[in-house]
């Protein structure tokens, strides 16, 4: 393909040609465009393009046919690196444009076009005039009302729909249809002047107009896509763990890489690349990835939006920063606290000193967090942060930004941290919390973390009808396909059982996760629990003991009062969750009769069975954050009313329920309901685990805490 000025004309000339196919021309200047378009598509006589495309600039022109032909000379002139010129085409569209896609378009192009080589200090203003940007309104035809409207595909005049049949449907104006078909829910979708990107179970694609959209030009196996941003022949490309990626546009081949904790790109001017996190935290980088400088704003970053020489960050406490962040001239930073947060309003130093003066909870938690992004002080902000809370230690955790409450484990000697976004574990002392690498899980396909099996170094990971075996020693997988949707998973020593969505329960043996047997109980959703006589399933009101051969030794139907939502058991007693929060409990030694019965007020969250004085309780938490004791008859011993527990998880160690709160994690003494012990942290809820007499706990702030018990 030929080249000038460093452009590929092919890139967006073939595009053009596929545009002006799809629609009839008639008139003469449609003509004289058609022909200009097919000689830009081959690399030929810009100068003859160019001569026909002002041709179609007359009067009596179609303002349809002006914008096209502005379009064209504007290409053109950006390709020449005439950037006055480009500047004045892009005017002629952005003022005569109907469309609002191509306006927002336009106005990208005048920026980058129009940058100047000023040298200008990061500011910030609070509260300035509120930019409202409102999205362009697509008027849903009636057979994609289910489907989400991305926007509008500009060159090839097409809506685009992302509908639930797992298809995008690009309609034309006179209801043409094409439809690309992707696997998995959910897609995302990023629309380009030339083409579209589309993320789809662990992988992108890029399909192009210059080939009729279809097939797709490349697939690449990526994390999660958060954002992309295209800057010529080259696409950046922002994933869940923060990971930059530099691909080729027209190939998907990786240039370079580079680690960020952005969640979000935003345009900070000419060959820069900006990247934010709602934490507040700014980092700028060249075009090849070379980290320029790093703000921090005091504050939680809502949107971000780019005016003039200057970004706007709204922020999530209704207040507001603009940074005019075109160029940025590093200074000397000044010595004192108020010009410190005046240079920078997070600035983790001097939220340190002020956390130190006025020891309160607010300022700490900006040291902490401010301070997590600075190398030279995270060290020892987090170990005076520790020392003031109580905590044997205390770090950050570079985690994905959709991981806000990981499962956490061990093996005796690490602890691992399952980081769902970025499909991996981070390894970590137990005594220091110093991270020892990252293990990295299989990416095939996403997978979900179901169990890990205690008895052995092995993790089993689920994707739809895939279940997959992974040893921590070896790093390797162990993959296979089933009959069917997983629903409910039992472990022993030597065997993984599997209840499917359509009624089958599956036996394998572990490690090399070979298939024992398969039986099927009915035709719904299989619950399992372990009795003292065997492995029990649960479906349709019926509990079927199951041999080890995985023959139906018993039978017991069940008068439950609704259906099934969750199925435990302990020491011969079964508990059955109902919807609407009613618990019935059956007692395995006298064939299943029922032997007690409950309700609560409020959805159950979760429950466990618990040992207490020789007894069996039922310990349950409720959708609306109340915590109870009840025994099997119905008695409730007594009743802690939380707030901001995440999931309503309780731990119990020795005598105690370790309970997340907003803000804290609380041990209830388990005779009493009371609280008796407390730990302040920084978060609304957490993860906890407790190992070797350490409670362990992360929280949103991505922060991990250990505490002595």
């Amino acid at each position: 393909m030929r080249r000038v000025w460093g452009i590929e004309y092919g890139v967006w000339g073939i595009g053009f040609i596929f545009l002006f196919s799809s629609f009839a021309f008639a008139s003469a200047v449609n003509n004289k465009i058609q022909e200009a378009a097919y000689i830009l598509a081959l690399g030929g006589d810009t100068a003859k393009a160019e001569q026909l495309l002002g041709s179609a600039l007359l009067p009596s022109a179609l303002a349809s046919e002006k914008l096209k032909a502005h379009l064209y000379l504007a290409k053109i002139a950006e390709a020449k690196g005439d950037s006055s010129k480009a500047i004045e085409h892009y005017n002629f569209l952005k003022n005569n444009s109907q469309n609002v896609q191509l306006v927002y378009m336009v106005a990208n192009k005048k920026k980058v076009l129009g940058a100047r080589e000023e040298k200008i200090k990061i500011a910030s203003i609070k509260e300035p005039e509120k930019i409202n940007i409102e999205e362009p309104e697509i008027k849903k035809e009636a057979r994609f009302a289910n489907c989400g409207v991305e926007g509008e595909l500009y060159l090839a005049q097409r809506t685009v729909y992302n509908c639930p049949d797992n298809s995008l449907h690009l309609v034309s104006k006179r209801n043409e249809v094409i439809s690309i078909p992707f696997v998995g829910q959910p897609a995302k979708v990023f629309l380009i002047l030339d083409g579209i990107f589309l993320y789809s179970e662990n992988s992108l694609y890029f399909h192009s107009l210059n080939n009729g959209l279809k097939p797709y030009i490349w697939r690449r196996t990526t994390l999660e896509v958060q954002d992309i941003k295209e800057i010529g022949d080259k696409i950046y490309v922002l994933d869940i763990s923060g990971n930059i990626s530099l691909l080729k546009k027209n190939s998907g081949e990786l240039v370079s890489k580079a680690k960020s904790d952005g969640e979000k790109f935003f345009n900070p001017g000419v060959g820069l690349i900006g990247t934010y996190q709602k934490n507040g935290g700014i980092s700028v980088l060249d075009t090849l990835l070379n980290n320029l400088w790093d703000y921090q704003i005091d504050g939680k970053i809502d949107t971000a939006i780019t005016k003039a020489d200057s970004v706007f960050f709204y922020l999530q406490n209704g207040s507001s920063e603009v940074l005019y962040t075109r160029h940025y001239q590093k200074l000397t930073a000044p010595s004192n606290t108020d010009s410190l947060l005046e240079f920078e309003s997070g600035n983790a130093f001097a939220w340190y000193n002020i956390a130190v003066q006025k020891n309160s909870d607010s300022a700490w938690q900006r040291a902490v967090i401010y301070g997590a992004r600075k190398g030279e002080l995270s060290s020892f902000i987090f170990t005076e942060y520790a020392k003031r809370i109580g905590a044997r230690w205390v770090k950050y955790l570079p985690v994905s930004s959709n991981t806000l409450y990981p499962n956490m484990f061990n093996d005796a000697s690490w602890l691992f941290v399952y980081d769902y976004g970025a499909q991996n574990l981070l390894k970590l002392s137990l005594e220091t919390g110093s991270i020892n690498g990252e293990i990295l899980l299989p990416r095939t396909r996403k997978y979900t973390l179901k169990h890990t099996l205690s008895s052995s170094p092995w993790l089993v990971l689920n994707s739809g009808y895939w279940l997959s075996l992974f040893s921590l020693k070896e790093q390797r997988t162990v993959s296979f396909e089933m009959p069917g949707l997983p629903f409910d998973f039992l472990r022993s020593r030597d065997s993984i059982y599997v209840g499917l969505e359509n009624g089958f329960v599956l036996k394998y043996s572990t490690p090399r996760m070979r298939l024992e047997g398969a039986r099927k109980v009915s035709s719904a959703q299989v619950f399992l629990s372990r009795g003292e006589k065997g492995v029990y399933s649960l479906s349709q009101r019926k509990i079927s003991l199951l041999s080890s051969d995985m023959l139906v030794n018993k039978e017991f139907n069940l008068a439950l009062n609704g259906v099934a939502n969750d199925f435990k058991s302990k020491n011969g007693l079964f508990a059955v969750v109902l919807e609407e929060g009613r618990v019935q409990f059956f007692s395995e030694a006298e064939d299943f009769k029922q032997i007690g019965s409950f309700s609560v007020p409020s959805s159950v969250a979760s429950i466990e069975l618990l040992e207490k004085d020789g007894k069996i309780y039922a310990l349950v938490g409720e959708a609306n954050q109340v915590l109870s004791l009840y025994e099997p008859s119905g008695v409730r011993v007594w009743t802690f009313r939380s707030n901001g527990s995440a999931a309503m998880q309780p731990i119990l160690h020795n005598s105690h329920i370790w309970l997340d709160q907003d803000g804290s994690v609380v041990a209830i003494d388990v005779n009493s309901g009371k609280v008796v012990k407390k730990y302040d942290i920084f978060g609304s809820g957490a993860s906890i685990s407790i190992y070797n007499n350490t409670l362990y706990c992360f929280t949103p702030e991505k922060l991990l805490y250990a505490f002595p018990l």
